[in-house]
C-alpha cells in the first residue's frame, strides 16, 4: 500500500471521526439546552392548537366613532392527553391565573384532547404564562397560548342597553350584538376565517352621552326606580339616542342584574296616560268631528260613566266649558272622554293602529313588545273612557315617540332606523340601508291644527311649563298614569310620568321622549319628565348650533321696563351664545339669562352672581357638574340657583 494513500486514508478517517463527534455534541446540546425554535417545531408536531376564529365586526356611531370594538388577546389552552406533569403545571399556573391548583389539575386530567385553561388573559397574566413556558419548555408540549378576539366597549356604559354585549365566546347575548350576531360574528370560506361585518349606526355618540347624563340626573332628582328616553329624527325615523337609567357597563355585564340590563324603550309596556289625548284629537280632526274651537263641557271636574266617576288628575281642576285645544292644554280627562264618545270605539281603535299604537315598529332589536289594546267590539263604556285618556291599553316608549314623529313631520309614519350601513372589517362599504319611505297617515291640515294646540302645553297655562325652552316653540304633551296590577286595578301611589315633544319652526326636526318610572312626589309628567325633556332638547339644539329666537322670549317676563326696546336688542346679541360659557348675560337691571357653569369652581360661581341679588345654593366640592336652572333660562332678582360640584376623578 502506497505511503501517500495511507496518509490520505488516515486523514479521511480522522475527518469522519471529528464529524461524528460534532454530531454527537450537537445532539447532546439539542437534548440538554432548550431551543425556542425546536420547542416551536415540537409544539407544531405534537400539540393540537385551536383554529383561528374570525374577528367580530365593530359597532360605530353615525360619525364612525367606535362604540364596540374587537381586541386581540391571548388565551391559554391544553392538550390533556399529552400532559406529563399536570401537578407541576397546576402549581405554577395557579400562582398567576387566579385559579386554584385543583381547578387547573382537573382540566389537565380531562379525557378530552383539547381544553381551555383560562381564556382572554390580561396582559399581566399573559406575560406570566409566557415566562413559565420559557422556563419550563417541556410544558409547551401540551400547554399553549393562542390569539382570540375579545369584545371591548371603550366608552363603558355608552349606549349599553342599545348595543348589548357578548359572552366569553364573543357571541351576542343582548341588544344589537344579538340581533346582528350572524353578520357581526363572521364566517368561514374554504376553511379560512372571514372577519365579521361592521355596523354603522344612526346613533350620535355625543347626543347619546348627553342623554344618558341628563337621564341620570333626572333619575336622582325624582328618586325614581328607572327612567327611559330617546331622541328621534322625525323626518326619517333615525334613532339618534336611546337610553335607560340606571345604566350598566357591558365590559362587566355579569355584575349587573337582568332588570338593569333591560332595554325598556322596546321591551317594556306601560299605560301611557295623557300622551294619547293628542292622538285621540287627531282622529277626531281627521273624521271631521271636531275643530280646535269645538266647545266641550267638562262637568266641573266630575263625570259619571255607567257606575264609575271620571275625575280630573288634580282635585282642584274643575273645568266647565273648554275648547278642544284647551282640553289638551289642561289635559282634561273628562274632556277626552267626551271627545272619545264622539269618535267612537271603532274609529279610536283604527286611528291608534294607523299611528302605530300597540303595533311592533320593526326596529332591529330583540324582544320588541307589541303592547296591547282590547278589540273595540269588547269595549265597555268605562274602558272606552279610559282608553280615551290613555289608560286601559299598553304601549312601548318607542311607539309613542314614533306617533309624535308623525305630528312633527307633517303626518308621515316613519319606521325607526338604527343601522345606516354595513362595512367590511377593514371599513369598505358592503351595503347601505336608506330610511324606509314613510306612510302618510295624517293630513297636513290636521297636523298643523294639532301642533298649534299642543304648543300651548309647555306654557304657564298648560301642564308642562317646565318643558318650555326660552326662545323656542315647544309642542308636546305630558302623560301621567298609575301602574296597573293585572286583573286587580292599580297600584296606589305608583305612577309613570312622561313627556314627549318637539321644537317647531327650526332647521332640525328632533322628537324627544322621556319616561320616569315611579317618581316620588310630585309624580306628574309636567314635574318629573318635562324638566329632563327641556335639558335634553336644549342641549341637542345647542349641539346643532341652533340659537334661541329672541322674539320668542316674551317681553312681559322681563317686566314692564321703559327699556324694553333696548332689552330686545340685547337679547338678540346674546342669543347665539346662550349655551356657551359666559361671564355676563344681563338683559335688564333685574333680569339675566342663565349662563353655562360647567367646570367652574364654587368661588367662580359665587363671584359671578355676587352683585345680582340671586340666591346661590352649592352642594359638594370640586367643579360644577350640574346646575338648575339650565343655561338660557330667564333669571330675575331673588331667584335661586342650585349647583352641584364634584371632584375630578384621577
Amino acid at each position: 500500500m502506497d505511503k501517500h494513500f495511507r496518509i490520505r486514508l488516515g486523514i479521511s478517517f480522522l475527518m469522519i471521526a471529528i464529524l461524528g463527534i460534532g454530531v454527537m455534541f450537537r445532539a447532546a446540546h439539542l437534548m440538554l439546552v432548550p431551543s425556542d425554535r425546536l420547542t416551536s417545531a415540537m409544539n407544531r408536531q405534537f400539540r393540537q392548537d385551536p383554529p383561528r376564529t374570525p374577528r367580530r365586526g365593530y359597532i360605530l356611531d353615525r360619525n364612525k366613532e367606535p362604540i364596540a370594538v374587537s381586541m386581540e388577546v391571548k388565551s391559554l389552552f391544553a392538550n390533556p392527553n399529552k400532559a406529563k406533569k399536570p401537578a407541576e403545571a397546576a402549581r405554577l399556573l395557579s400562582k398567576v391565573l387566579n385559579l386554584s391548583e385543583s381547578q387547573i389539575r382537573s382540566r389537565l386530567q380531562s379525557d378530552k384532547g383539547f381544553v381551555w385553561i383560562k381564556r382572554q388573559l390580561s396582559d399581566q397574566e399573559r406575560e406570566a404564562v409566557e415566562d413559565i413556558l420559557e422556563q419550563k419548555p417541556a410544558l409547551s408540549v401540551y400547554l399553549g397560548l393562542t390569539k382570540e378576539s375579545k369584545r371591548f366597549y371603550p366608552h363603558q356604559g355608552l349606549a349599553a342597553h342599545l348595543v348589548g354585549f357578548t359572552g366569553l365566546d364573543s357571541n351576542g347575548l343582548e341588544g344589537l350584538e344579538l340581533f346582528y350576531e350572524k353578520e357581526l360574528s363572521g364566517t368561514y370560506k374554504n376553511k379560512k376565517p372571514v372577519d365579521g361585518t361592521t355596523l354603522v349606526l344612526t346613533i350620535d355618540k355625543t347626543l347619546q352621552y348627553m342623554l344618558e347624563q341628563e337621564l341620570a340626573v333626572g333619575l336622582k332628582d325624582t328618586a325614581a326606580l328607572s327612567a327611559t328616553a330617546m331622541i328621534m329624527d322625525a323626518n326619517n325615523g333615525d334613532i339618534l339616542a336611546m337610553a335607560t337609567a340606571p345604566n350598566f357597563n357591558p365590559n362587566k355585564f355579569g355584575t349587573f342584574t337582568a332588570e338593569v340590563r333591560r332595554n325598556r324603550s322596546v321591551t317594556d309596556t306601560y299605560e301611557p296616560g295623557s300622551t294619547m289625548k293628542p292622538l285621540l284629537v287627531a282622529a277626531a280632526l281627521e273624521e271631521g268631528i271636531v275643530s280646535a274651537k269645538t266647545p266641550v263641557f267638562c262637568e266641573y271636574g266630575k263625570y259619571k260613566v255607567g257606575k264609575h266617576w271620571i275625575r280630573e288628575s288634580e282635585a282642584k281642576d274643575k273645568w266647565g266649558w273648554l275648547k278642544v285645544g284647551q282640553v289638551l292644554q289642561k289635559s282634561s280627562n273628562i274632556g277626552a272622554t267626551k271627545i272619545g264618545n264622539m269618535v267612537g270605539p271603532e274609529k279610536i281603535y283604527s286611528w291608534y293602529k294607523k299611528l302605530g299604537i300597540t303595533e311592533r315598529t320593526g326596529i332591529d332589536l330583540p324582544g320588541e313588545a307589541p303592547g296591547g289594546m282590547t278589540r273595540p267590539e269588547k269595549w265597555s263604556k268605562i274602558l272606552q273612557s279610559n282608553i280615551s285618556f290613555g289608560h286601559g291599553l299598553t304601549v312601548t316608549p318607542l311607539q309613542v315617540i314614533r306617533a309624535y314623529a308623525s305630528i312633527a313631520n307633517g303626518g308621515k309614519l316613519v319606521t325607526p332606523r338604527l343601522v345606516k350601513q354595513w362595512n367590511t372589517f377593514e371599513g369598505e362599504l358592503i351595503k347601505e340601508f336608506p330610511p324606509i319611505a314613510p306612510k302618510q297617515v295624517l293630513q297636513p291640515k290636521t297636523v298643523k291644527t294639532l301642533t298649534e294646540m299642543i304648543s300651548a302645553v309647555a306654557t304657564e297655562e298648560g301642564t308642562a311649563p317646565k318643558a318650555n325652552i326660552p326662545g323656542f316653540l315647544v309642542a308636546g304633551k305630558t302623560g301621567t298614569s298609575q301602574k296597573p296590577i293585572p286583573g286587580k286595578g292599580y297600584r296606589s301611589g305608583k305612577h309613570m310620568a312622561s313627556f314627549v315633544g318637539f321644537v317647531r319652526d327650526i332647521p332640525v326636526n328632533y322628537v324627544v321622549y322621556v319616561l320616569v318610572d315611579e317618581p316620588k312626589f310630585p309624580y306628574y309628567g309636567g314635574e318629573a319628565a318635562a324638566p329632563i325633556f327641556r335639558r335634553v332638547m336644549a342641549a341637542a339644539l345647542a349641539q346643532e348650533g341652533i340659537s334661541p329666537n329672541p322674539n320668542l322670549i316674551p317681553m312681559q317676563k322681563l317686566g314692564k321696563s321703559p327699556e324694553a326696546p333696548r332689552i330686545k336688542d340685547t337679547v338678540k346679541e346674546i342669543s347665539a351664545s346662550v349655551m356657551a360659557p359666559v361671564t355676563e348675560l344681563k338683559v335688564a337691571d333685574d333680569f339675566w339669562l342663565m349662563p353655562q357653569l360647567d367646570g367652574m369652581t364654587a368661588r367662580e360661581v359665587l363671584d359671578l352672581f355676587s352683585e345680582k341679588d340671586l340666591r346661590v345654593q352649592v352642594k359638594g366640592t370640586g367643579t360644577v357638574k350640574s346646575q338648575r336652572p339650565l343655561a338660557g333660562a330667564l333669571l330675575k332678582r331673588g331667584d335661586q340657583i342650585s349647583i352641584r360640584l364634584e371632584k375630578e376623578k384621577l
